[in-house]
């Protein structure tokens, strides 16, 4: 059997890319291939999450260029097995790709503009981490450009590439996985508590703070949205460095007794909340948003920030409210969202095409001519 290739780096915790990568190397078993992952590390062992996945570590450097080379190297060695095209995952693989001729696909998730300042001002502190960013943005550069096709998740993310670049790129929306059983079907927002739920990786670009905002201004004035309101319960959960500071700041706004935080929730937990929430909010700022999706395929109405960039997929959606990058718009668009879902209930009909894991990862395979 031939063996497809997704070449990602770095493997350092199971997250939105190593959930990815399992989709795909499930469709490549189905139509009967071997799926092979390559990386220099792997802290997880991704083998472990799929019967049918190998994994190959190539020996690690701390030389990018030698890196580059020894992937090119096993690559070349192992052609005669390898079907279509290798898969390079992440900026980070483009970045590798600079030394191969234009014989992989390349799929750039994250553009630099939704990198962490932290990481976006690294070279403006001495000339060496100037040098070395410009290095950096060269190989990458060439990378992209050596690419045979290179794709995105979103139009958004395509023209800051291109512009960045100077590459096209191709756009294949990334789906998630419906859920398997029966789904609520129940209108929401019908009952006396208004239930909210969140869940995602507990950090700073994810602006949770703003779902205090909501909390604090619902405290209050909840009865005033009609619909039989008499309180409100949120869930935020997830794991990650702001779940202290973000404890702190709810005790300080008197929301302790309203907002909980209950960490990493089971695969039965997470649709246990699915299925009793109103309403889920995403105010992040990110490349995509996969719990949006989620939400949805069980008909639960989202708001969500424009930064989101999965936005621009569901912006005439009526299950969706869109709001703007700051924290008032973002309350007024929670209100002004149960306010209309209480006017117009929308038709689970148009929530019929969402995309899908699987439709991504055949998508993906036909780019790459696994299939």
């Amino acid at each position: 059997m031939k063996k497809a290739i997704i070449f990602y780096p770095h493997i350092g915790e199971y997250g939105g890319i190593e959930r990815n990568i399992i989709a795909l190397a499930t469709e490549v078993i189905k139509k009967g291939h071997i799926p092979v992952v390559v990386c220099f590390y792997d802290h997880i062992n991704m083998s472990s999450y799929l019967d049918g996945l190998i994994t190959v570590k190539i020996d690690d450097h701390w030389n990018p260029f030698i890196k580059s080379f020894r992937v090119k190297k096993w690559i070349d060695q192992n052609k005669k097995d390898i079907l279509g095209h290798p898969f390079f995952f992440g900026g980070k693989a483009g970045f590798y790709g600079a030394v191969f001729n234009d014989n992989y696909v390349l799929h750039y998730t994250d553009p630099p503009s939704l990198l962490s300042k932290r990481v976006q001002n690294t070279g403006l502190k001495n000339p060496f981490s100037l040098l070395r960013n410009r290095l950096s943005y060269l190989m990458s550069r060439n990378g992209v450009n050596r690419a045979k096709t290179c794709i995105t998740m979103t139009k958004w993310n395509a023209e800051e590439l291109e512009l960045l670049y100077g590459r096209h790129f191709d756009v294949v929306y990334q789906g998630g996985l419906p859920p398997q059983g029966i789904v609520n079907h129940a209108q929401r927002c019908k009952n006396t508590v208004l239930r909210i739920f969140s869940i995602c990786r507990l950090t700073a670009s994810k602006n949770l703070d703003w779902i205090l905002e909501v909390a604090q201004h619902l405290k209050n004035n909840v009865t005033s949205l009609g619909n039989g309101f008499k309180s409100i319960e949120i869930v935020i959960a997830g794991n990650g460095p702001q779940i202290d500071q973000l404890q702190g700041l709810t005790e300080k706004l008197g929301l302790k007794e309203l907002v909980s935080f209950p960490g990493f929730l089971s695969n039965i937990e997470v649709e246990d909340q699915y299925n009793k929430t109103d309403l889920f909010l995403v105010p992040a700022r990110q490349g995509f948003g996969l719990p949006v999706l989620e939400a949805l395929y069980r008909r639960v109405p989202v708001v969500l920030n424009k930064e989101s960039r999965i936005s621009e997929l569901l912006a005439d959606n009526p299950w969706v409210g869109i709001s703007g990058n700051t924290a008032e718009d973002f309350k007024n668009s929670v209100v002004s969202h149960i306010l209309q879902l209480d006017k117009h209930y929308p038709d689970e009909s148009t929530l019929i095409n969402l995309p899908t894991e699987q439709g991504w990862a055949i998508e993906i395979g036909q780019k790459c001519e696994w299939w």
